[in-house]
């Protein structure tokens, strides 16, 4: 499996592993970065040719990206994490996610400037989620696109809805077979330009 350097996409060396974390290195920008090691496995009970969905989870609170994660294991899906904006594009670039659970108040940047980002470069189904009350956070959410805007606390069945509902739309997306084809090796970051 070749995994790339999220920053410049060329490939990087393996590091070592820790805490289940894969380390790699850059040789190009002497840059090291880490993806929890489970994010490279396939599901076991997952069928070559299927569909493995990848869920990128950010909130800059551990507990709730791991709540998460706990509610998606049933799912089938592959989870990656990140706990800041910074690294939340750091990781799609790397991993290409299908659908993202993206908090709003992060570190820099915050989530309507990472779902920007994202839906311009990789166009993930986005899954916003929020614990303050803001009306100016619906409309900008639905000028986004994004599949839900979930406010804090909210329950698995809702989280689960959400990503059923974006599940759904990734299915309805030309690319599905490709995505399927690929299954759940890390995607070739696209050069910038």
């Amino acid at each position: 499996m070749d995994m790339c350097c999220p920053r410049g996409g060329v490939p990087s060396e393996p590091a070592g592993h820790e805490d289940g974390r894969g380390y790699f290195s850059c040789a190009h920008c002497k840059r090291v970065w880490s993806a929890p090691i489970a994010s490279f496995a396939r599901p076991a009970d997952a069928a070559p040719d299927t569909f493995v969905t990848r869920v990128m989870l950010v909130d800059d609170s551990p507990e709730m990206l791991r709540l998460l994660a706990l509610w998606l294991e049933d799912q089938n899906c592959d989870v990656v994490t990140a706990l800041s904006g910074r690294e939340a594009l750091e990781v799609a670039a790397t991993y290409y996610p299908d659908i993202v659970f993206l908090d709003l108040i992060l570190p820099p940047p915050d989530g309507f400037d990472v779902c920007e980002r994202l839906k311009k470069r990789l166009a993930p189904e986005v899954i916003l989620m929020t614990g303050v009350s803001n009306p100016q956070a619906q409309p900008r959410a639905a000028q986004l696109d994004v599949v839900a805007l979930l406010q804090k606390p909210f329950t698995q069945e809702a989280a689960v809805a959400a990503y059923l509902k974006a599940l759904d739309r990734c299915r309805r997306d030309p690319l599905a077979r490709l995505r399927a084809h690929f299954g759940a090796l890390p995607r070739q970051p696209v050069p910038p330009g």
